[in-house]
């Protein structure tokens, strides 16, 4: 009878037995497939990854393919955004760019997106970014330029929320430069809906099956909610259902559109408009909003001279010359201008650390125009111009053209808010009733980076404190001994430069030159003139070139012709230098 020794011995035997037999079958596999695969087969593990290493090496980096641009952002993929020249981006850059090279992810398992399955609508989302990063809001057309509106369009296409940036009726409330914040960007586009192709709300399209007559004479006499338990509408658990389960009402844009933006850009709430709702044409007003330190400016000052915006006024000579359009009317209205203190910033005891803003309000605004006119404030706050330097500038006779002088600093700049009638913001969906995702999700994400940014604030305070009690000797004032905080405010007013906000100063020179003495630009009319003699120069270019290289094709064994053409050539090339040097400022 055997004991339980030899049964414990058997067991292993088996145990063992089992596994060489494993070993057995692998090594077989491996012996058949090649002689090669046979040497390494008695290789150990760490010889084998010194082996493949070296392969690697000999073979060089492995790249990835860029045929093909996905519409997913950078920032989801965990890879950075590159800018160069030489690397393709994987960004869209404008509506009006042909889109039609960007493609998704290829997956086997992905079916064709139908969006003639889907009703549409025409909504109003507004948008808060952070653009320091960013090269402006809208799209510049170039593939290696990072904008907002080129993020929100990648995300929008990756979540199928439209089909097609070209056709669907796009419109923006504003375009920011580089480097400017927007806090209530207003964008207006066509989407794809949740809602019935019956229901009143969505855009009526041929050949969707929808006959008003029919739908009305079916509704004739029922109720609201009649109607929807009709059309299968049902409550579950206190949440109102559609006849698939799902919750009852439009798609969740800002939760889906959310996580797929970057995190300094968000879209804060939507708004249902008429189909011919353009976010430019029907603002009734848009706010900006510009921050900076007292430091040695003269508040009081600088709001006098900030009241002679108030009104209708021409502005030419507080923008920057835009040649892409031929604008004749510079005239804008300022309906409120003020400066305030910022008091919900604690920065360290010190005078001339507090912080200001200026909040304008007005219809429209030009190129460049709000950073031209703190530029002026700021000459005046820190006493270099008088307040009546404003009524000279927007006196077309006394300063027929534009000064030269630099703008203020792009990063202290918002577009802050501006408002449409008859638009009611939605800050949350039907989905949201059951969740609260979306409100608490957008609340969640501004308070981290609001966390960061101020952690970063705090420790420029906390230097700076540090830095004013540092204790300095041997200054040209024999036997003084002073505190740098102490010394510096003492000396801020001999500094040779002149503050234009955020972290951007301006070289004064020996001597200031005040902006009615300096050299002016040449007028608008001067260079709208010239622009549009370049843009006919162009075009006959063009057309001597279109024409040349017809007669070229057809007389290609005749070399006259194109040496007739290029010594024709040569004096036009000669006259265009010129142009386009008085075109820039």
């Amino acid at each position: 009878m055997p004991t339980n020794k030899d049964r414990l011995k058997s067991k292993f035997s088996k145990a063992e037995r089992r596994r060489r037999n494993k070993e057995g079958e692998t090594a077989v596999m491996l012996a058949s497939s090649s002689s090669i695969v046979d040497k390494y087969s008695t290789w150990p593990r760490e010889a084998l990854v010194q082996r493949i290493r070296e392969l690697e090496a000999a073979k060089g980096t492995i790249t990835a393919s860029s045929s093909s641009i996905s519409v997913i952002p950078a920032h989801l993929t965990g890879s950075e955004t590159t800018s160069g020249a030489d690397t393709p981006s994987s960004q869209p850059d404008s509506p009006a760019q042909s889109f039609s090279s960007i493609e998704t992810p290829k997956r086997k398992d992905r079916r064709p997106f139908d969006f003639s399955k889907y009703a549409k609508r025409h909504v109003a989302f507004k948008i808060a970014y952070f653009g320091w990063p960013y090269a402006g809001f809208a799209s510049q057309g170039a593939v290696d330029v990072k904008t907002v509106e080129s993020e929100l369009f990648n995300a929008l296409l990756a979540a199928r929320i439209i089909e097609d940036p070209q056709n669907c009726n796009y419109s923006r409330c504003g375009r920011t430069d580089r480097g400017v914040s927007g806090l209530g960007q207003v964008i207006a586009l066509t989407v794809r809906s949740a809602l019935p192709k019956s229901s009143p709300y969505v855009i009526r399209s041929e050949g969707d099956g929808y006959d008003p007559k029919a739908e009305e004479e079916k509704s004739e006499g029922l109720t609201q909610e009649e109607l929807e338990s009709k059309a299968g509408v049902y409550y579950k658990n206190g949440v109102k259902r559609n006849k698939d389960g799902s919750v009852f009402g439009e798609l969740a844009y800002l939760n889906i559109v959310n996580r797929l933006l970057p995190p300094d850009i968000r879209i804060v709430a939507w708004a249902p408009v008429p189909e011919d709702f353009n976010a430019r044409f029907h603002c009734a007003w848009r706010e900006y909003k510009y921050f900076f330190p007292k430091g040695i400016i003269d508040i009081d000052r600088m709001r006098t001279a900030a009241t002679k915006f108030l009104g209708t006024h021409d502005f030419r000579n507080f923008c920057k010359y835009d040649s892409s359009k031929t604008i004749v009317n510079y005239d804008r209205t300022i309906m409120a201008i003020s400066i305030d203190t910022v008091p919900e910033h604690e920065f360290p005891m010190t005078q001339g650390r507090e912080f200001y803003q200026l909040t304008l309000r007005g219809s429209a605004f030009l190129w460049h125009q709000v950073r031209c006119m703190m530029a002026v404030l700021f000459a005046v706050g820190q006493g270099l111009e008088e307040p009546e330097v404003i009524d000279q500038m927007m006196d077309i006779k006394q300063c027929p053209a534009k000064p030269n002088y630099d703008m203020a600093s792009d990063l202290p700049l918002v577009f802050y808010d501006c408002h449409f009638e008859n638009v009611e913001w939605q800050y949350q969906n039907e989905v949201d009733l059951v969740s609260d995702i979306t409100p608490l999700r957008l609340y969640r994400a501004m308070e981290d980076q609001w966390s960061c940014y101020v952690t970063k604030s705090l420790m420029y305070s906390r230097m700076l404190q540090q830095l004013d009690k540092a204790m300095l000797h041997n200054l040209p004032e024999r036997g003084d001994m002073t505190l740098l905080g102490e010394y510096a405010q003492r000396n801020a007013a001999k500094e040779n430069n002149i503050s234009l906000g955020g972290d951007l100063r301006m070289f004064m020179g020996k001597k200031y030159a005040t902006l009615m003495q300096r050299q002016k630009c040449l007028p608008t009319e001067v260079k709208n003139k010239r622009h549009q003699e370049k843009k006919r120069l162009k075009l006959s270019l063009t057309g001597n070139t279109s024409e040349n290289n017809s007669a070229n094709n057809s007389e290609m064994d005749s070399p006259m012709p194109l040496m007739s053409t290029l010594s024709t050539e040569q004096p036009i090339a000669a006259t265009k230098s010129p142009i386009s040097t008085d075109l820039k400022e």
